[in-house]
């Protein structure tokens, strides 16, 4: 099977981070986050992906390519205009000849593709939906589900107390080719949810749910980056976490660290890692390539992009630290998201909410 990855989404929820880094390219355990999408659909046979994207935005294909080293090849659609979710799929998957994944590009599953793709043949569905269980389905789509889990109705982001189940829709499709032709050529007020899954629903085809205790979260603000990496290291998704992680630090080749400082459990480091004496880290805690803790440093329950510097006695905790930052000596961060190039001067205090945008300097 092929697939469609629509990343066209600007990634405002994840500002001032997607200031410097389309979504799709923010650090995930070191690579790419749909570099983690694209290795679970390969894991399951996908051979081709088309990435649905702005045409304003070619940082991705710089950084991907055609696919080389990802197990898939890669081609991409460009919107001239946003097309919204409908078109943006149906221009990206205009050659295809069978049934397709089609996958929101912020979303990480540990989802088995190749299960729903046999379920979705079995079935002779025309569109299949997998589903989680979620607590508050207000903010979701939410199916109703018959004998056998077809869904009998789909309803956007219903209000509160008024959605007909907790399954809500996990992001993952598959499309039969004939689903397109029930996409507008016109640009649509709306989206795949609120347009075309429930017309189909109407006319009868058969959209098959896929219901899942799978692992899935839709990476789309700070908060949830966080719980992803506090997820990954927790070891809540099969096979993710690297061998050994749970009891000890995991480190990159070439990663200096001074015989007196402690690394903890839960840790990951990238390559060129420089930890300086009587410093700590504490996981939950993920540092990409060439970071530095200098002496009596401490950083905690974080997630830090590559290049960035902690200086001497400096904290950083609950926080998420964007490549090439500096952090000044004895400075405290604290519950607080630093863009790339942010610079937090000697002693400085930053506390739970503080957002530094791309080279912006505090104090």
């Amino acid at each position: 099977m092929d697939a469609v990855i629509l990343v066209g989404g600007g990634g405002t929820r994840l500002r001032p981070l997607t200031y410097a880094v389309p979504k799709p390219l923010i650090p995930v355990l070191n690579k790419p986050l749909i570099a983690h999408l694209i290795a679970n659909l390969a894991r399951h046979g996908v051979e081709n992906v088309v990435l649905a994207a702005s045409a304003t935005e070619k940082r991705i294909e710089a950084a991907l390519g055609r696919g080389y080293g990802l197990g898939v090849h890669i081609a991409y659609a460009y919107e001239e205009e946003p097309l919204g979710s409908g078109l943006a799929v149906k221009a990206a998957a205009k050659d295809f000849q069978g049934p397709f994944f089609v996958c929101n590009g912020d979303v990480i599953t540990d989802l088995d593709l190749s299960s729903m793709a046999q379920r979705h043949r079995d079935r002779g569905a025309t569109l299949s939906i997998s589903l989680s269980s979620v607590e508050d389905p207000s903010g979701f789509g939410v199916v109703e589900l018959a004998d056998g889990d077809r869904i009998t109705r789909f309803v956007e982001k219903p209000a509160r107390g008024e959605a007909p189940s907790s399954w809500a829709n996990a992001g993952t499709w598959i499309f039969e080719p004939e689903v397109l032709d029930h996409i507008p050529d016109e640009r649509m007020d709306g989206s795949l949810e609120r347009l075309v899954f429930p017309s189909l629903i109407a006319d009868g085809f058969i959209v098959q749910g896929f219901p899942s205790d799978a692992y899935w979260m839709d990476v789309g603000t700070s908060e949830r980056y966080m719980q992803l990496h506090r997820d990954i290291l927790a070891d809540r998704l099969n096979g993710w976490l690297p061998e050994g992680a749970g009891n000890a630090p995991v480190l990159g080749q070439n990663c200096e660290v001074w015989p007196d400082a402690h690394i903890g459990a839960r840790v990951i480091m990238g390559i060129g890692c420089r930890v300086g004496g009587q410093a700590l880290i504490q996981g939950p805690t993920v540092m990409g390539d060439g970071c530095d803790v200098r002496e009596r440093g401490r950083v905690e329950h974080s997630v830090v992009w590559s290049n960035a510097k902690i200086g001497a006695g400096a904290v950083v905790r609950d926080s998420i630290i964007g490549a090439d930052v500096w952090i000044g000596d004895e400075a405290v961060v604290e519950g607080a998201v630093l863009a790339n190039g942010a610079r937090v001067k000697r002693g400085v205090r930053l506390g739970p909410g503080a957002r530094l945008e791309p080279d912006e300097v505090a104090g």
